[in-house]
């Protein structure tokens, strides 16, 4: 079999471009990092790296040393200049027969998980000390004391995460705006950082998805961005499918995006818009579109069957008419992954219970955070949004009371109230928008209006009546 696919592989590059063009190679680099989907995790590098590359062919696989001359992330095509049985080649390589891809020096694109499940990974972060010629030590520092190298990107000890809890209701305290932040910090250590954001939410406001869709779509440009579930329902499954990659914890679950409207499923004509903008996001992310399709309704039914040389995966529903060996949802309940079918059917990448188990998922010799920026905002958010929920009750309950200075003192303790609503929503407008709506905040501010005239008139008539 190895002499075989040696022969195929030098006919196949036979009429290729000769082996090293130098100067060619040297236009080309200095190039921008560019994300790479392989058949498991993602590499980012650029023209000029030096990669170990594990490619599959046919039924065998081989190991190349070479160096990356050309990308083409939209095809999915790399070109390398490579040595085969002692012959200098130019080949294009398909990302989805890599099977694993690393800068040489850096850490591999699928080292081997814990446990022996699923694999995967990318290159050790961009910035970080060893990775590529961009990391090296420039001898300044930035004005938070941090070492930067010669791009001026910020030099990290060693190759880490950037995390980000993102719990709660979708739009209240898991939104897109802490997710565009964890973007921007992980900015200042160069492209191709790891974000983990941790997700355990039920759901929430449909509206934040399509912020939090062009959000994750503006931080992947970037980074490599992977969610690890405790819980994804609804909004949040839908966030999760936006992502890189997707592990699970052992009792993780994901699914059941139905549209509720004041505790109802809705349907009809904004379903059916939902649907096709949400699938047609999906489908662009590599994932199945009726994957998605029963997450939001039961009547699709999914199943699949693996391949049984390969063990790949391939998902049916009814349209296709091909029922598979594997029931993952059937028509009385909308499709809800747990992490054993999730992993089995290749809709997650890996099951992890500690960030040590996580580690090796992402290509890590060990769970490093890199920052602690993402702790600190979704933390701080949390609390002030809880902060607002229980002065908010305590303010409904401070209206009801009757003063004993009669009618204008009730008015006054009225506005006072009324303008505490309204100084938290300039604060937390998500926590206040649920309580009382838009057109609530407008109502405040009119009657806050009326109140000060109405006591404006009252205080003016006591005031003629005593002298």
């Amino acid at each position: 079999m190895r002499n075989f696919l040696s022969l195929t592989l030098v006919a196949a590059l036979a009429a290729a471009v000769p082996a090293f063009d130098a100067p060619a190679l040297a236009q080309q680099s200095g190039t921008k990092q560019q994300q790479v989907k392989l058949q498991k995790g993602t590499w980012w590098g650029s023209v000029g790296d030096r990669v170990e590359v594990v490619v599959k062919e046919q039924l065998s696989t081989r190991t190349l040393t070479a160096t990356v001359t050309k990308i083409d992330a939209e095809k999915g095509i790399v070109t390398v200049d490579a040595e085969v049985d002692g012959k200098k080649v130019t080949r294009p390589l398909f990302a989805s027969n890599i099977v694993s891809m690393k800068t040489v020096g850096g850490a591999p694109a699928g080292a081997p998980a814990a446990g022996g499940t699923a694999k995967t990974g990318g290159a050790a972060p961009a910035g970080t000390p060893g990775t590529t010629p961009t990391s090296k030590p420039s001898g300044k520092v930035d004005a938070q004391g941090y070492p930067l190298n010669e791009n001026g990107y910020r030099i990290a000890p060693q190759p880490g995460v950037f995390r980000l809890p993102w719990k709660g209701g979708v739009g209240q305290t898991a939104r897109a705006y802490e997710i565009e932040q964890i973007g921007k910090e992980a900015d200042k250590w160069g492209p191709g950082q790891i974000i983990v954001i941790e997700i355990d939410s039920p759901g929430g406001l449909v509206t934040e998805i399509f912020k939090i869709v062009d959000t994750i779509r503006a931080v992947r440009e970037r980074h490599r961005v992977v969610v690890w579930i405790r819980e994804a329902i609804s909004a949040a499954a839908v966030t999760s499918m936006q992502c890189d990659e997707i592990y699970f914890r052992s009792m993780g679950a994901l699914g059941a995006a139905m549209m509720i409207r004041g505790g109802d499923s809705v349907y009809g004509e904004p379903l059916d818009k939902f649907r096709g903008e949400i699938g047609d996001i999906i489908e662009k992310n590599g994932r199945p579109r009726m994957v998605f399709e029963a997450m939001v309704l039961a009547k699709p039914v999914l199943t699949y069957t693996k391949d049984p040389i390969t063990g790949k995966p391939t998902f049916h529903d009814k349209i296709t008419g091909l029922p598979g060996e594997v029931v993952l949802s059937d028509e009385k309940d909308n499709l809800t992954f747990n992490a054993s079918n999730a992993l089995d059917s290749g809709f997650s990448k890996g099951t992890a219970d500690t960030p040590e188990e996580l580690a090796p998922f992402l290509g890590l010799k060990e769970w490093y955070e890199i920052s602690d920026y993402g702790v600190k905002i979704a933390t701080a958010w949390e609390k002030l949004y809880e902060e607002c929920q229980k002065d908010f009750a305590f303010q409904q309950k401070r209206l009801e009371i009757q003063r004993a200075g009669g009618a204008e003192e009730q008015i006054a303790v009225q506005i006072q109230i009324m303008e505490k609503i309204l100084d938290w929503n300039r604060r937390c407008k998500p926590c206040i928008e649920g309580q009382i709506g838009k057109q609530g905040v407008e109502g405040v501010e009119k009657e806050i209006k009326d109140l000060k005239k109405r006591l404006g008139e009252m205080r003016k008539n006591a005031k003629s009546s005593g002298s």
